[in-house]
């Protein structure tokens, strides 16, 4: 009988090793679950140090529970690849068992925060195409498991593609190891990937001036502070008070005024560039086959691939301070992208796929991700809304100012009645504006949909991935002879921003909708 080769050796090893988590899943699952507890523990920690015993008692009773499951599930869960999938048992009363075929597999994300690459472990995502939610969460594997899991898993996902077997990829059968995975440029027994785009450090500080995101974090340490207001009784603000000078007069005032706003916001940006930089660092997007991966993040690193075949849904997002400089960014919806994006690596392969990129680079990023797309707006002939939908969207402000009016007459009588008079100009200006903003368009490829003022959303929905497509109209839209017309694709929302075409003209909105319908019909849905 003939021995079996090395590369059979490692399949057969793998099939029958049963693991465990690392021990250190305890804690991270501990972590995890304390998250959605955080105003409670803060709330425990003030009661605390003001020496009030009933918060620790209520601290106690929210984490003692959340330790013993994280024990239990610690001790009771374990996973094995048998005949072609990877099984999952877990539960101690109620025991389940999860069998995922390997072949099915579409994502193997990781995540290594600072504390995992301290004690030299990741966690694991297992996904397929069947959901939004990971089929298997690993928290936590020590990095020779990741290494032998993803082995096994590339090895018989290739043989089932009839393609390359592990053997032939990787004759000295080396796995390089997960925490190299990370840094990139090679995956185990890969070649090297082609990188489509690496953003450098200066395009982040741009993106992190642009952004809003300090204005995030300012919200936080508020509330943090708004918590605390106890401690913040002790400062003495008259003492600081008295050190600023008395004889200030109105003009010095308003410029002291204007510079400590000045100041305010330039912090704001700098916070933006902070939260870019940490989040997006060493950004690296590249393409190995039909998968598309990222990896970016400077202390909690993630990797998450993105198969082009789930992608259905293309948004190019640009606000005032980016288009001044140059740039856009991009985000994606996939058939999976409509669950939690707080997780790291949901957030990043969907919300913040590509988080900044050159205008001129941009059309080529495009062509890389959905191959064939050809994307210029000049090209995709737009066409506005009805010419009657700003007239008709201008009888809101009227309405807000009308109520603004009543409000400030309660108020004060009579000036108050000034504040609708003063609103509605700039009221009437913006929403018309808004409107005429709005455009829309078909391609050979799918739907387009532009809109926004200060923030210009183009975005982009493909024929094969609509799955609903509606016609409705309300008595007021019967009135004005108008139609709303709304495309939606299986994992509508993550990207911020929904194709719901408001004020079409009544004929335009019923014949768009038997084109589209006549053009969705005419191609093969693909959700997965």
């Amino acid at each position: 009988m003939n021995q079996p080769t090395e590369p059979e050796t490692l399949s057969i090893a793998l099939t029958s090793q049963l693991s465990r988590l690392h021990w250190s899943s305890v804690v991270f699952d501990v972590l995890s679950q304390l998250r959605a507890l955080i105003l409670p523990a803060i709330l425990m920690l003030l009661g605390a140090a003001r020496g009030d015993s009933v918060w620790l008692i209520i601290g106690a009773l929210a984490i003692i529970p959340t330790l013993i499951y994280s024990i239990v599930r610690f001790l009771t869960l374990s996973f094995r690849i048998q005949d072609g999938q990877l099984v999952v048992k877990d539960g101690l009363i109620f025991r389940n068992v999860r069998s995922v075929p390997v072949e099915r597999i579409q994502n193997i994300d990781f995540v290594q925060n600072p504390l995992h690459r301290l004690l030299g472990v990741a966690e694991v995502r297992v996904e397929t195409a069947s959901g939004s939610e990971p089929e298997a969460t690993l928290r936590v594997l020590k990095l020779e498991q990741v290494d032998k899991l993803r082995a096994e898993i590339f090895r018989a996902r290739s043989e089932a593609a009839s393609g390359p077997t592990e053997s032939q990829l990787n004759p000295n059968n080396e796995v390089r190891p997960v925490h190299e995975l990370l840094e990139w440029p090679y995956t185990d027994g890969d070649t090297p990937n082609s990188t489509i785009l690496a953003i450098p450090t200066s395009w982040l500080f741009y993106a992190g001036l642009a952004s809003n995101r300090g204005a995030v974090l300012i919200g936080i340490c508020f509330a943090f502070a708004y918590e605390a207001r106890s401690f913040l009784k002790k400062i003495d603000f008259q003492r600081i008070r008295q050190l600023l000078p008395n004889d200030w007069g109105v003009g010095a005032t308003t410029v002291a005024a204007l510079v400590g706003f000045v100041a305010f916001l330039i912090f704001l940006r700098i916070l933006g560039v902070i939260w870019y930089q940490l989040r997006f660092h060493g950004y690296r997007l590249s393409r190995k086959g039909d998968d598309l991966r990222i990896s970016c993040g400077l202390f909690t690193k993630v990797q998450t691939t993105v198969p082009r075949r789930r992608i259905q849904f293309i948004s190019v997002q640009r606000n005032l301070i980016m288009r001044l400089m140059g740039f856009s960014s991009v985000r994606i919806e996939t058939a999976s992208s409509g669950g939690n994006h707080d997780d790291a690596t949901k957030s990043v392969s969907s919300r913040w796929f590509v988080p900044i990129v050159a205008d001129d680079q941009l059309a080529p990023l495009l062509e890389q991700i959905r191959p064939g797309l050809v994307w210029n707006e000049d090209l995709f002939n737009l066409r506005p809304l009805s010419p009657r939908a700003a007239k008709r969207a201008g009888r809101l402000a009227y309405i807000a100012a009308i109520v603004l009016s009543v409000a400030g007459l309660i108020y004060s009588q009579p000036w108050g009645a000034l504040l609708g008079v003063i609103v509605l100009p700039p009221l009437l200006w913006a929403i018309r504006k808004n409107v005429r903003a709005v455009r829309y368009g078909r391609t050979s490829d799918g739907v387009v949909f532009r809109s926004g003022l200060l923030t210009i959303k183009t975005s982009m929905t493909f024929f094969e991935k609509i799955q609903s497509l509606e016609l409705n109209q309300s008595p007021f839209d019967r009135r004005w002879k108008m139609a709303k017309l709304t495309l939606d694709t299986a994992a509508a929302g993550p990207a911020d921003h929904l194709i719901h075409m408001h004020f079409l003209d009544e004929s335009v909105a019923f014949e768009e909708h038997e084109a589209i319908k006549q053009f969705a019909a005419l191609h093969q849905p693909v959700y997965g």
